[in-house]
């Protein structure tokens, strides 16, 4: 006979799960380059080591569009800003659902000398022509001028955040709701299936899922997790 959990009523920061919802404008020539390091940065996991733990990303998305490209659905979507010269710039769209508060989920970051070096990667590709001053100590250029990213890690911040469309004091709330909601509503609501079921709770092999690290090894492991066969979808091609 089981015994039926208590259900969850409170969750500390470390056990909160938020959204990265990134639109950083590009210089054209370098759109691929931005899009392999934004990949290595911000998706599943790390290059030297299975940072799934630490980032806590459960979920991310990029997507890029080139300057003046049209809009894949029938209403505007996504729009890069214009420099002082009015030049379009590309622009790319990243997406990331994450544990934890936002400080500590970047910050693992700065734990994997690759991701480091795909993050300063990343600053070089951008175009913030006409949208900061070269000499901001928050701008791409000042910080890869004094250091990189690490050694700036909050202008790093307030960086992201300039480009941030999503609240990292917004966190993603259960059925249930919120028992002590924010006094001035927030933008957007960002729910959770399981609020507080953490990357690194899944991955524990004694309190979190069993078979995890069998199922969905690492990409770092040995041996390496062989690749997935998707079925191809019934649904008609979008017209």
């Amino acid at each position: 006979m089981t015994t039926a959990s208590a259900p969850i009523t409170s969750l500390i920061p470390a056990h909160e799960q938020h959204m990265l919802l990134l639109f950083m404008p590009l210089r054209s020539a370098e759109a691929q380059a931005a899009i392999e390091s934004a990949g290595k940065v911000f998706g599943i996991s790390g290059q030297g080591r299975d940072s799934r733990p630490s980032t806590g990303v459960h979920f991310s998305m990029s997507y890029h569009m080139p300057a003046g490209a049209p809009s894949p659905i029938v209403v505007p979507t996504f729009q890069a800003a214009p420099g002082v010269s009015g030049k379009a710039k590309d622009l790319l769209v990243v997406l990331s659902i994450y544990d934890a508060d936002f400080g500590p989920y970047i910050g693992s970051f700065f734990a994997d000398p690759a991701v480091v070096d795909s993050l300063n990667a990343l600053l070089k590709t951008l175009d913030e022509d006409g949208l900061v001053a070269l000499d901001d100590p928050t701008s791409a250029a000042y910080i890869l001028a004094h250091g990189g990213v690490k050694k700036n890690a909050e202008a790093f911040y307030q960086l992201l955040m300039r480009y941030n469309f999503a609240d990292p004091t917004i966190p993603a709330i259960g059925p249930g709701r919120m028992a002590n909601p924010p006094s001035v509503p927030p933008r957007y609501t960002l729910g959770a299936t399981f609020p507080g079921l953490t990357v690194g709770k899944i991955l524990d092999a004694t309190t979190g899922y069993p078979e995890a690290g069998s199922l969905w090894p690492s990409p770092e492991g040995t041996p390496p997790p062989p690749p997935i066969t998707y079925e191809p979808s019934t649904w008609p091609t979008r017209v």
